[in-house]
């Protein structure tokens, strides 16, 4: 990967999208969403295998015809360890 810092190209919803193409890597990418409360993300993941990491907030997840609630614990990164 040419350059470390990677600029978000966007405020809200979907800002980052790196793919193993766009970062020189063979098998992991990421991306990251900006939520508010009431927005909704969805993603076609195909046959990646997907990790879903909520650094604040609340969230109601489902994927692939399943439906594990509310998720989340903390409504700031600061409010206690994980």
């Amino acid at each position: 990967m040419s350059d470390l810092l990677k600029k978000p190209f966007g405020k809200r919803g979907k800002v980052h999208q790196i793919t193993p193409e766009s970062a020189g890597w063979r098998y992991v990418g990421f991306s990251l969403y900006h939520l508010k409360a009431g927005d909704r993300a969805a993603e076609v993941t195909g046959d990646r295998e997907v990790i879903l990491v909520l650094v604040e907030g609340k969230a109601a997840i489902t994927g692939a015809g399943q439906d594990w609630g509310v998720l989340g614990e903390r409504m700031n990164v600061f409010e206690k360890t994980p």
